[in-house]
């Protein structure tokens, strides 16, 4: 399987992003029932996810036909529950143009894009470690460190660095996610940069990847990531993706570390849901 002009490979990583996303918010349910994320799939063409103030959908308009009633069907489970007034759709350059058609026929606009990357681990081989340091360790998370773990991860997400109970739990839930692992860099004993892992058949991929502001310029980033890769190879998959925003930091060590651009996403914002007649 080639990593470019691959409909089969972009269809593996948007359903590894919805089977993630969908068993997260079904462990955040079973913690707490008052939760109020959810989310709705439709018939294999895609999923659409309430979250805390967001609301997306991945995989739409790919190998299935998506019609304007799937979109209104999709609007209104968003609207219904008064979180958000916009929605947000997800669309790969392997989508069926008329998707895009019907999308900007109900108003969207784009919103930004997203760089999807693909490493083939079939073809690599882990150098000789030159990152050295007696000071500086990295650990596969035990349960017991998850919290630590997830206040890590937190703390380099929160803009301000400090992170809330909130956001620490909203973090710590992936932990419970089947088929993943958690990593945490240590440095002189203290937690610097947390990253997370999650695997499904032949793909693995990164994400909840941060460095607390005080650790950041160190390389940890990229510690992070080479001892994924090499994880992933251990578990025998044949490829690794990660998502970042395009032309900053994270896309430059996806470059770095041997990731290949595999495909910009764009991401269409709704008009106010409130104001759409379906």
């Amino acid at each position: 399987m080639g990593l470019f002009n691959n409909i089969d490979l972009a269809s593996e990583i948007e359903n590894i992003k919805i089977k993630g996303t969908k068993e997260y918010i079904a462990d955040r349910k079973k913690i707490s029932p008052l939760y109020e994320c959810d989310y709705l799939a439709l018939n294999g063409k895609g999923c659409a996810f309430c979250t805390e103030n967001y609301f997306f959908s991945v995989g739409f308009g790919i190998k299935e036909e998506v019609l304007m009633a799937d979109i209104e069907l999709i609007e209104n489970f968003a609207l219904n529950r008064k979180i958000s007034s916009r929605m947000h759709f997800e669309v790969t350059p392997y989508s069926d143009p008329l998707f895009m058609t019907l999308l900007q026929e109900k108003g969207y606009t784009l919103d930004h894009f997203l760089s999807v990357w693909v490493l083939d681990l079939e073809a690599w081989a882990p150098t000789a470690a030159s990152f050295k340091s007696d000071e500086v360790s990295i650990i596969k998370v035990a349960p017991d460190q998850a919290y630590e773990w997830a206040k890590t991860v937190a703390s380099g997400i929160a803009e301000d660095n400090t992170a809330t109970e909130g956001s620490i739990e909203s973090v710590r839930c992936f932990f419970n996610v089947p088929d993943t692992a958690a990593f945490l860099v240590k440095e002189n004993g203290k937690s610097a940069a947390g990253g997370f892992i999650m695997w499904n058949g032949q793909l693995s991929e990164l994400f909840l990847t941060s460095t607390i502001d005080s650790h950041r310029g160190k390389g940890y980033q990229n510690l992070l990531i080479a001892e994924r890769m090499k994880f992933a190879k251990s578990r025998g998959c044949k490829y690794l993706t990660a998502t970042t925003k395009p032309n900053n930091t994270s896309a430059r060590n996806m470059e770095r570390n041997g990731f290949k651009l595999a495909y910009n996403k764009a991401i269409m914002k709704s008009p106010s849901l409130n104001s759409v007649k379906n």
